[in-house]
């Protein structure tokens, strides 16, 4: 089953302005402009691929979590801990309010927060009979 995650506005506008920020450099400075330009692009194509390509996958044996290049797989059967975390640290996610999944090896992971809240608890609490879930 799948899953699309929440977006902050605010992050998707940023994303978006990232590559027209990156070519305004060439214009306001010829010479220079185009070390900007190569630092931008690279981050504004991965955070691109992120905004279309975000979802959860809960299948028969695991969980995943993609984000655009990243993807985050935890077996279902070693999931300990599901519940909400604002932990500001970096992690795959577009929104502050993040769903921290801890698996049966110390292993935590951030990730966005689904749509379907609901719906995905209960797909957790499912397949997932063991762990505890707090969202």
């Amino acid at each position: 089953m799948i899953f699309s995650v929440k977006k902050n506005p605010l992050l998707v506008l940023l994303t978006m302005a990232l590559l027209p920020l990156g070519v305004l450099g060439i214009y306001t400075d010829p010479a220079e402009g185009w070390i900007g330009l190569i630092i931008v692009i690279p981050i504004a194509v991965i955070l691109l691929w992120a905004l279309f390509q975000s979802y959860h996958e809960v299948t028969d044996d695991a969980f995943i979590g993609h984000f655009g290049p990243i993807k985050k797989r935890v077996k279902l059967e070693d999931i300990k801990l599901v519940e909400y975390s604002y932990n500001p640290l970096s992690s795959p996610a577009w929104t502050l309010k993040r769903l921290s999944v801890t698996d049966t090896h110390h292993h935590t992971y951030l990730l966005s927060i689904p749509k379907e809240e609901d719906r995905f608890r209960e797909v957790l609490q499912q397949q997932c009979p063991k762990a505890t879930i707090r969202i």
